[in-house]
C-alpha cells in the first residue's frame, strides 16, 4: 500500500527538506518534518520515513542524539516501515542494517554520474555528492550503484539508501553555508575551498529542473518497489 504521509527526520533546526515535499506531494504523500532531538515517534504510527542529511558523522559518539536515532531506526526497519536514507541518512541506515559508517579516504564533492551495480537500477544521474564519510554494507544488503570513490545506493526490503542528494535546492545549500560559518571546521573548509561554494551554488540552480525530474523518477521507483516488493524496480 502506498503511504499517504511521510516523516522526514532533520538533524538541525536550520535544515530544510529541499524538493522532497513537492516530489512526495506529486504522489499524494504529505510530508511532516521532525527534529531528531525531539522524541521520535513509535514505528507503528508511521507510514514512511526519510532520514535526511547532516554535516555530522554517522559514527560520532559525541552526538547526543545519534545512538537514540540509530536504535529508533532499527525498530523502524524491523517494523517494515518504508525508509529512505539520504547522505548522512544512508550512512546511518547502513549501520542500522548491520554495516558500518566511517571516514572516507577522499571527500566526494560535485555532480557525479553513478555506475550501475544491479540490473534493476537505472538512475545514473549525475547527482550531487557532498560527503567526507562513507559506509560499508553487510552481505545481505544489495548494492545498486557506486562511484570510484564510494557506494552510492543500496536497498534491503523496504529500506533504501542513497549517498547523494536528490533533494538538493539552492535554499538547502544556503543552509549548509550558514552551518559551515558557525563551526570551526566549517570555517576552515570555506577558507580552503576558494570559489567552490559559489560554483556549486550556481550549478545547483542551473541543474535544478533536470535534478528534480531525476528525483521524481527515483521516488517513483522507490514507491513502486515498496508497494509491490515482489517485483523488480524499473
Amino acid at each position: 500500500m502506498k503511504p499517504r504521509r511521510a516523516l522526514a527526520v532533520l538533524h538541525s533546526p536550520s535544515d530544510v527538506p529541499g524538493t522532497l515535499p513537492e516530489v512526495l506531494a506529486e504522489h499524494g504523500i504529505a510530508l511532516q518534518t521532525h527534529l531528531v532531538s525531539d522524541p521520535l515517534p513509535p514505528p507503528e504510527t508511521l507510514e514512511m520515513v526519510v532520514v535526511m542529511g547532516s554535516p555530522e558523522s554517522a559514527y560520532d559518539p559525541r552526538l547526543p542524539w545519534l545512538e537514540a536515532e540509530l536504535r529508533w531506526l532499527k525498530t523502524v526497519i524491523d517494523a517494515g516501515v518504508p525508509t529512505l536514507g539520504i547522505c548522512f541518512g544512508s550512512q546511518l541506515l547502513a549501520r542500522a542494517l548491520g554495516g558500518t559508517a566511517l571516514a572516507a579516504g577522499e571527500a566526494e564533492i560535485g555532480w557525479t554520474p553513478l555506475r550501475d551495480r544491479h540490473p534493476d537500477w537505472h538512475h545514473p544521474g549525475p547527482w550531487l555528492n557532498f560527503h567526507f564519510d562513507t559506509f560499508r554494507l553487510p552481505d545481505h544488503v544489495t548494492l545498486l550503484a557506486d562511484t570510484a570513490l564510494a557506494p552510492q545506493a543500496f536497498r534491503h526490503g523496504s529500506a533504501w539508501g542513497v549517498q547523494f542528494h536528490p533533494e538538493i535546492t539552492v535554499a538547502m545549500f544556503d543552509t549548509w553555508l550558514g552551518d559551515w560559518r558557525k563551526s570551526e571546521e566549517g570555517r576552515r573548509f570555506l577558507a580552503e575551498a576558494g570559489d567552490l561554494p559559489r560554483r556549486l551554488r550556481d550549478e545547483i540552480a542551473r541543474r535544478q529542473p533536470d535534478n528534480t525530474a531525476n528525483f521524481r523518477r527515483l521516488m517513483g521507483d522507490f514507491l513502486a518497489a515498496i508497494a509491490a516488493p515482489e517485483k523488480e524496480i524499473s
